[in-house]
């Protein structure tokens, strides 16, 4: 089994079914109108858990094993805590900028 890279711009999550901080993180990429993909990691759990965990470590150099996982550009941000303080310097920065 393949598994999905991050995308080299904007936010991809790494997600799994009944997850609510996967959800809300979802939810507060919308909110802010940034685009991002989410990856459904159910099918990678079930079928490859090992060697999925495996190749998230060789993404973000560190053993992850809570969703969601985040990226943005293609590098690790974190979970959702994580993101929230990221999305706020991003927008900050973004703002300064104009």
């Amino acid at each position: 089994m393949e598994f999905e890279k991050p995308l080299k711009s904007g936010f991809t999550i790494y997600s799994k079914s009944g997850c609510p901080n996967c959800t809300k993180a979802k939810a507060l990429l919308k909110s802010k109108n940034l685009l991002f993909k989410a990856i459904d990691c159910d099918e990678y759990i079930i079928e490859n858990k090992e060697t999925f965990l495996l190749f998230i470590i060789s993404l973000t150099n560190k053993e992850v094993k809570t969703f969601p996982i985040i990226f943005y550009d293609g590098k690790f941000v974190g979970g959702y805590n994580e993101t929230v303080k990221f999305v706020d310097d991003l927008l900050l920065a973004f703002d300064a900028n104009f």
